[in-house]
């Protein structure tokens, strides 16, 4: 994906990247200022070698490494508190208790916090003090065990030297408050991020072109928006004698439905053009469907060939709103018939666009028997010869079977989508359907608005 399809997967639920950020910065700003004030001292303690010598120096600073370990030990804390008459728990002491070394000098530092500010400086004093005594009693061990080989005393020793006698400091170290609210707003906004990412991998939603065509492998033959027509208080359902490429044919929407019916034209070789399409909604309705079939077969008539618009979707039919006349047979009863006549075709506002309605489906029979009949073949390829380009609009898929007896008859079969509406497991059974039937995949429109 690229950076920008990132950003509007964020930007398309930014309410949930300001939720978390916001509940975690009061949490964290609740739990700070709910903790107690947090006072520390600190005492530094210096190595030094005596005599000074260059090996001495270099031994008294690997040494600090165990002085460290020395004075974070349970035993040590409770006997340097002991020592210095204090109460404190040796547990509790180790908590608060640090230690910090420079690599390239001889000083390590004892850091003590506490909510006390006299308690804390009083066990840090009293932890380097009991450190001090304890290493002056080690070198005195050093210098009566070990001689040098003319049978003198060792008089190389490493001296620790408190450098601090800290008092009770009077203002805190924590809680930081504002710095804990910003560090939690910022882990709350990348917890939004990634429960955005997370919503969007799980969401069964196809929203963008890349999207759709990442899921179903199919090329997306044109971009429709809708978002004209639902400014003019126009739809489908209430009025499917709006063709924007007809009424608005200077729109977007009707530059799009041009661009479609190039798309389609330059898919197929002039010697075998592509004479019977079938469109095919996702889901369960089939609004967005009829509308394109609708504007479509329009596009096509308005560049001078004689269109068949076929209202095949006998379960919910819409497209029979293009003409005035209605009482036809229609296709359904077309195909039930026993003769070979020619179906009655209606006409539109459209010049060169005639309509053969859904007609009355036979009492007790589902559509897709009807369309399952082997004369269907032969019959759909009977309207090829009345115009120029015959246009088939089926019930949705995969709600609806009736499209996957038609669209092996067909020469293409286009799908329509609806960006943050069609389904994108419905999407992918769909297009299974149609390839276990051997459809004829032409691609995708996506409607967006």
């Amino acid at each position: 994906m690229r950076p920008e399809e990132y950003l509007a997967i964020v930007l398309r639920r930014w309410w949930i990247v300001l939720l978390a950020a916001f509940v975690a910065a009061g949490a964290a700003f609740l739990y700070s200022r709910q903790q107690p004030p947090t006072y520390q001292v600190s005492v530094r303690l210096m190595a030094i070698a005596e005599p000074p010598d260059y090996w001495l120096d270099l031994y008294a600073k690997n040494r600090l490494a165990s002085y460290q370990d020395l004075i974070r030990n349970a035993d040590f804390v409770a006997d340097a508190l002991r020592r210095a008459g204090l109460d404190n728990d040796p547990g509790r002491v180790l908590g608060g208790l640090q230690l910090a070394r420079n690599q390239d000098s001889n000083i390590v530092q004892i850091v003590v916090v506490d909510t006390d500010p006299e308690r804390a400086a009083r066990v840090a004093n009293a932890l380097a003090d009991a450190f001090v005594v304890q290493a002056t009693a080690e070198n005195q061990r050093i210098l009566q065990r070990f001689r040098d080989p003319l049978g003198q005393r060792v008089q190389g020793t490493v001296t620790i030297v408190k450098l601090d006698t800290p008092t009770a400091p009077s203002t805190p170290i924590g809680p930081r408050t504002k710095l804990n609210t910003a560090a939690g707003a910022v882990l709350g906004l990348v917890f939004g991020i990634l429960v955005t990412f997370v919503v969007e991998y799980f969401e069964d939603v196809l929203r963008s072109a890349r999207d759709t065509g990442r899921t179903l492998g199919l090329p997306i033959i044109s971009e429709i928006s809708l978002s004209r027509r639902r400014q003019s208080g126009s739809s489908v359902e209430g009025n499917m004698t709006k063709l924007v490429v007809v009424e608005e044919p200077l729109s977007a929407a009707a530059e799009a439905y041009r661009t479609l019916r190039a798309q389609i034209t330059r898919q197929f070789s002039p010697d075998r053009p592509a004479r019977l399409l079938l469109i095919c909604g996702i889901g369960r309705d089939a609004t967005d469907s009829a509308h394109v079939a609708a504007n479509l077969a329009a596009a096509f008539a308005v560049a001078g060939e004689r269109v068949t618009l076929v209202e095949a979707d006998l379960r919910h039919p819409l497209l029979h709103q293009l003409a005035t006349d209605t009482r036809a047979p229609g296709l359904a009863g077309w195909l039930d018939s026993a003769t070979d006549d020619s179906p009655e075709l209606l006409s539109t506002t459209v010049a060169g666009l005639q309509l053969l309605p859904p007609g009355t489906l036979p009492a007790g029979t589902n559509p897709a028997d009807l369309f399952g009949r082997p004369r269907t073949g032969e019959r759909l390829r009977a309207l090829t010869d009345l115009a120029d380009r015959t246009i088939v609009h089926a019930a949705p898929l995969p709600a609806y079977g009736d499209a996957l007896s038609l669209a092996p008859l067909t020469d293409g079969v286009l799908l329509v989508v609806r960006s943050g509406v069609t389904p994108r497991s419905a999407a992918q059974e769909a297009k299974a359907q149609l390839e276990r039937v051997g459809a004829p995949l032409l691609g995708v429109t996506l409607l967006t608005g």
